[in-house]
């Protein structure tokens, strides 16, 4: 995360290449609503915590349901802090104010974390993959209104990823195989995996054949080009933040298990 904000923000190449794509922000894009984003407020968050510990309390899973709102309250307060003090210098002709690192990502990323740490492991491919394309389609919609810059998205995931790991390494651990807590079938955790990983890399190729067509165009920089490069450089960020958490997690196997004679269960 240091290294894209020295880059994108504190360097007028990286701002110039960040805000050409802001040149193609149009009203009439295919995302009309923020509808999306506005569901994102601190209303919403506290009771997306208060649902956390319900569904922990109701799973006797407390250690685990607090560590899960650590996660969201924790990120999120990071994510405001870093806003204020990462100042965005002037110096590549751009007003815009600082947006770094974005909110709206940060916490739709945290939040789809925290709520897979305390639902139970069975039902977390279908979790997983809902949560993953909202968290997509925020850090969309922010860039396509102008309101974020590609290094706000990554920054975000930055931010999520740090607290959710950190919690993960130093907190509870989050049961397997325990109380009834069963992994599933095998077929839908490889199929989330392999959904994760083509996305990741249709999304990237996309992208990079936008940004070769900006930067090729003769008459200067494609604006529309870069907006739908900077559109896929974000959601490959989320795309890999969640993917990362997916494999690392051990959330794309399934567990042995062990019947009352002690051999092993089929799955």
């Amino acid at each position: 995360m240091p290294l894209v904000y020295a880059v994108a923000v504190l360097t007028p190449l990286g701002q110039r290449v960040e805000d050409s794509a802001l040149g193609g922000v149009r009203e009439t894009d295919l995302f009309g609503s923020d509808t999306a984003l506005n569901v994102i407020s601190v209303p919403v968050i506290l009771l997306l915590v208060v649902v956390i510990a319900a569904v922990a309390f109701a799973r006797r899973r407390l250690a685990v349901g607090l560590a899960a709102g650590v996660v969201v309250l924790a990120s999120a307060g990071t994510s405001t802090l870093l806003k204020r003090i990462a100042v965005r210098p002037e110096i590549a002709g751009s007003t815009t104010p600082n947006s770094y690192p974005s909110g709206h990502a940060t916490i739709a990323m945290a939040a789809l974390f925290a709520v897979l740490m305390v639902t139970p492991r069975r039902f977390r491919p279908i979790v997983l993959l809902l949560g993953a394309a909202y968290a997509v389609f925020v850090a969309n919609q922010t860039v396509v209104y102008g309101w974020h810059r590609v290094s706000d998205i990554v920054g975000a995931c930055a931010v999520a990823l740090f607290w959710v790991g950190l919690v993960r390494a130093v907190g509870p651990v989050v049961d397997r195989g325990a109380r009834g807590d069963r992994d599933g079938r095998r077929g839908p955790r490889r199929v989330v995996t392999a959904v994760l990983l083509v996305s990741t890399g249709v999304t990237l190729a996309v992208g990079i054949a936008a940004l070769v067509l900006a930067v090729t165009n003769g008459s200067g920089h494609d604006h529309d080009a870069m907006l739908v490069a900077g559109r896929m450089a974000s959601s490959v960020s989320v795309l890999l933040a969640v993917t990362a958490v997916w494999l690392a997690d051990g959330m794309h196997h399934t567990a042995p298990t062990t019947n009352t004679k002690g051999l092993p269960a089929p799955v």
